[in-house]
């Protein structure tokens, strides 16, 4: 069975196929080399070859080569092993379930199932400790009985359901429900409940909230209930979803004699309000939702230059997504966003103006906007990026569609593509392969064809460079490509490579940090001083990154202001001795983007480039190896 921390040097090596080194490796983990070396000849052993092999040489380094991808990925999420990290996982699980039995747990009891000394145990208790901070929640002790959790009641039904419920699903627990009572019955309840008062829950959401509705039930039955003041449950009863919610404990109580307190109702009406990713279209739309919006779009105009105030589709799905998201915020109740890492990744402009509009959203509802909700924002801006980019361009494009697979298939791809790029751009034709001639695609500014380049008839240089291959009929990565061939960026980056990137913000120090904020005031002070940041944005870059951290992964990072009324672009770049933790992961380099407002349509194009170049190439290898300004402006000028 693999280590926690075996686990991580797989992960480190998946992407990078041309293999890294003990030391590339170690800066990644957080560990030395030598570690790095006694792991890897364990993984060698324990690796079964059908899934992957690891392979090593003095020359290469280690390097990885999966033979099954979908058993290699099942691996990764299965194989744990009692190292320090899953030791304090244990831990925290004991003492959640605590709160689910009502028993408490003795420190030497889960030392010894554990197989650690007790002074091992207790500074494991410390890590846990830090854990459960972020929900304010801390650890009780009782001499002659043991430990159990103690703090706020909705605070520590979060703990349970984030930590404990949905982190894995597989702690198994005696829940003492009422006989003939169960998830599935639960579920029936549920439902009926919710249709009664034209409430639709997506699947997801509704498993979340049986699960909820599950932790209400067994805390309830030890006694501990959450209480609302007068103006929390006035602003609950304004919602229909707290007459299901109703419903569903009066249905509780007909068929099972099941009684609670009146906080249930309101806990149950404020997750079924959470549990709306979206709300419906038809309900009437509350004037300060649209009110919120328009602050919204006029202030990324404001910040960024980017008008999107006459994008009525954006507006109106801003509007519809905030009615849900509102009352999430103001109840302080969290959704999970499963395409959160992907968003901020591939789409980081996107996710900069979702950051913008939640530091709006903030200041009106006066309570704070999660990343993950910020990752749902961004999934509309999105949307309206494509749109606002392609619209730049003087007239509407001209594209045929190639396809060999009939006219039906044909004729849905063009309707994808008017759907994703809605009156940008004109299909002057649709043609079987065969067709495909100098005569047709003269005027063509894109050949968009779900036939392969080597079965189509030989085109002119020119015109191959406008074909695009499509094979899913328009998925996220063939509509991100459309885009970025419509606008091009590419030379404009290569040619300002020495305007961005100054000899005089380039820093390799020797001193180590030990923390991101001191890294950032010396950074964007070093900017300030020479004129190409102000006071407001290098507060900014602060603010953002408590929003969201910016680390890439590779040991990057990518901070950045929200805003910057400079007249002057500039990109710092700092290269630290050693590795420092920066959320989650370990960072070693930083590139600090100071994009002018005039030039903020490069930003995304920019961010892309550096993930790229130093994530998926790795060139951030050849910057530590050999960390000087002249030699990283060679390669990063090579990669283009």
């Amino acid at each position: 069975m693999l280590s926690e921390r075996q686990i991580k040097i797989l992960e480190a090596l998946e992407p990078h196929r041309d293999g890294l080194t003990s030391e590339e490796l170690a800066r990644l983990c957080g560990v030395s080399s030598k570690t790095i070396r006694t792991d890897a000849k364990a993984i060698m052993t324990e690796l079964p070859d059908e899934i992957a092999v690891l392979s090593s040489s003095k020359r290469q380094g280690y390097w990885l080569s999966v033979q099954d991808n979908n058993e290699f990925i099942k691996l990764l999420k299965r194989d744990q092993a009692t190292d320090g990290d899953e030791r304090c996982r244990f831990i925290l699980e004991a003492l959640l379930v605590t709160a689910i039995t009502g028993e408490p747990v003795r420190q030497q009891d889960l030392a010894d199932r554990l197989y650690v000394g007790l002074s091992t145990f207790k500074l494991d208790l410390r890590e846990v400790r830090r854990v459960l901070e972020h929900y304010q929640l801390q650890i009780e002790s009782f001499k002659n009985e043991g430990m159990r959790l103690k703090g706020n009641e909705c605070q520590l039904r979060q703990c349970l359901y984030e930590q404990l419920v949905a982190s894995h699903h597989k702690t198994k627990v005696d829940l003492r429900l009422p006989i003939g009572l169960n998830r599935g019955v639960l579920r029936q309840i549920v439902i009926k409940a919710a249709s009664a008062y034209d409430i639709v829950l997506m699947d997801d959401s509704l498993e979340q909230l049986i699960d909820y509705l599950l932790i209400s039930l067994i805390r309830a039955d030890l006694g501990a209930n959450v209480t609302y003041k007068l103006q929390e449950s006035k602003a609950i009863e304004s919602h229909r979803d707290f007459l299901a919610a109703q419903a569903v404990f009066e249905e509780l109580y007909k068929e099972f004699d099941l009684d609670v307190l009146t906080g249930e109702i309101y806990y149950l009406a404020q997750h079924i309000i959470a549990s709306r990713k979206y709300s419906s279209a038809e309900n009437e739309i509350p004037k300060q939702v649209e009110s919120l919006t328009d602050r919204v779009l006029t202030r990324i105009f404001e910040l960024v230059g980017m008008d999107f105030r006459s994008d009525e589709t954006l507006r109106q799905g801003l509007i519809t997504h905030l009615e849900a998201v509102i009352p999430r915020i103001r109840f302080n109740t969290s959704i999970h966003n499963e395409v959160l890492g992907v968003v901020k990744k591939e789409y980081p402009l996107a996710f900069q103006l979702g950051v913008i509009a939640g530091k709006v959203i903030e200041t009106s509802v006066e309570a704070k906007v999660s990343e993950d909700e910020i990752g749902f924002l961004a999934v509309h801006f999105g949307a309206a990026l494509t749109r606002l980019n392609l619209s730049r361009e003087q007239g509407k494009q001209c594209v045929y569609i190639v396809c060999g697979s009939g006219v039906g298939t044909a004729s849905l791809l063009k309707a994808r593509l008017e759907e994703c790029f809605s009156g940008l751009f004109i299909v002057k034709g649709i043609l079987p392969g065969y067709q495909l001639c100098q005569e047709n695609i003269a005027d063509a500014d894109l050949i968009i064809s779900t036939i392969p380049a080597e079965n189509l008839p030989h085109l002119s240089k020119e015109n191959a460079a406008k074909l695009v291959i499509v094979r899913h009929l328009l998925d996220a990565t063939e509509t991100k490509t459309i885009r970025e061939r419509l606008w091009q960026t590419t030379n404009l980056l290569a040619e300002n490579v020495d305007k961005f990137f100054r000899r005089e913000c380039f820093l390799v120090t020797e001193k180590q940090f030990h923390n991101k904020e001191k890294i950032l005031t010396l950074m964007t002070e070093q900017l300030e001083g020479l004129g190409f940041m102000d006071s407001e944005a290098a507060h900014s870059v602060l603010e953002r990154e408590q929003a969201s951290p910016t680390e890439i992964g590779n040991l990057v990072a990518i901070p950045h202001p929200m805003v910057n009324e400079t007249a002057i672009s500039a990109i710092s770049v700092m290269v630290l001795p050693r590795p420092l933790k920066w959320a989650e992961q370990q960072v070693q380099v930083i590139f600090l983007l100071s994009i002018a407002k005039s030039e903020f349509y490069l930003w995304e194009p920019i961010f892309l480039k550096l993930f790229k170049y130093l994530v998926k190439e790795n060139g951030v290898k050849r910057l530590l190896s050999k960390p000087d300004y002249d030699c990283f402006i060679q390669d990063f000028k090579s990669s283009f």
